[in-house]
């Protein structure tokens, strides 16, 4: 089977990339039987056993998913997959589509997202109903949430956890007291509700990530009104190295987002045998398991007690013990399997 996978989003940081390439390394690694063919306007970065093929026309991937260029390079192809919601429009398209749906937290709260990014998550998620024959989703709270937008939609759908990121082995370090933030600075990370938990605790506040003008005075403004501004410290984007060591050196991880459809963030913070508080009823909830605490962000005294729970020495002890196990379990062998299943059932449905 040939398998042609959208990679146009896979530059960058966050969980969208980070997904992608994870998915190409599982499939070239433990897919034997799929041809897998990276598809692109311009030559990618992907692993040494896929096939690069770069189809030229529009740059923008809204244009270059509506065009000739995209049509005439996946001649031959069994199944083309978008690791994101948008998808190949054009008129005469007609190869079997599976689609990634990675969460939508408009179903959660548009006010968080905004109303815009909102109505057009349901309009791509609209499109994906009508064009595409599998959709997958990352976690089972995604699911649901795809399943309230359209209640017929879980016929259609897929769970298939992404695999976890590969992670150095070293010796775990005793924590520095620090409490570590790693994500996009955006109103539905919920950063306000860290910063006020995190008066509970006496280390620095570091948070890890992308972040505009808009987002740092957010931020700052927050921590000035929670009294943590002396502690916070804006690290903006690390490279793998850094990250890792601050990984190690955090007394606890938060991620208290409104909405998350999987939360890349646990998995590398339990693989570390570092504490982890996430938003109760989520996907980083469901990635964790019995390996995460919970909290909810509107409450900031559940914050601090989770905060305050999760810097204990006995806790700690038991992440250490369950932290890595759990995220074994999200291997790219299971991701590779799902993804084939996958595919096999878009060609089943193929008229």
């Amino acid at each position: 089977m040939k398998v042609g996978i959208d990679v146009t989003a896979m530059h960058g940081i966050g969980g969208v990339p980070t997904s992608i390439r994870l998915l190409l390394d599982a499939l070239e690694r433990h897919a034997p039987g799929i041809d897998v063919v990276a598809l692109a306007p311009e030559p990618l970065p992907v692993p040494s056993g896929i096939e690069m093929r770069a189809t030229g026309g529009p740059k923008r991937s809204r244009w270059w998913r509506r065009s000739r260029a995209l049509r005439r390079a996946a001649r031959g192809l069994d199944v083309f997959h978008s690791p994101v919601t948008a998808h190949p429009t054009h008129a005469r398209w007609d190869i079997p589509t599976t689609a990634t749906v990675h969460e939508l937290p408009f179903t959660v709260n548009h006010r968080l997202e905004g109303i815009l990014r909102a109505l057009a998550q349901g309009a791509w998620l609209d499109r994906a109903l009508k064009n595409c024959r599998v959709l997958v989703a990352p976690s089972h709270v995604t699911l649901r949430q795809m399943e309230v937008a359209h209640p017929a939609i879980g016929r259609m759908t897929m769970v298939v956890p992404h695999p976890a990121p590969p992670a150095p082995v070293e010796e775990q370090k005793e924590p520095d007291g620090s409490i570590l933030f790693v994500g996009r600075l955006v109103k539905r990370k919920c950063v306000d509700a860290l910063l006020a938990g995190a008066r509970a605790l006496d280390g620095q506040i570091r948070l890890v990530g992308p972040y505009d003008s808009a987002g740092r005075w957010r931020v700052e403004e927050a921590a000035r009104r929670h009294g943590v501004a002396d502690r916070l410290l804006l690290l903006g984007t690390v490279d793998d190295e850094t990250l890792d060591y601050l990984y190690r050196q955090a007394s606890v991880v938060g991620l208290l987002s409104a909405s998350e459809g999987f939360g890349f963030p646990v998995l590398e913070a339990l693989q570390r045998g570092v504490p982890v508080v996430v938003t109760a009823d989520t996907g980083a909830a469901e990635t964790g398991g019995d390996a995460v605490l919970t909290a909810h962000p509107r409450d900031p005294a559940s914050v601090a007690a989770a905060l305050s729970r999760a810097v204990k020495p006995d806790w700690r002890k038991t992440v250490r013990r369950l932290g890595p196990a759990r995220a074994l379990w999200f291997s790219p062998e299971r991701t590779a399997r799902g993804y084939v299943r996958a595919f096999q059932r878009a060609l089943e449905k193929a008229p």
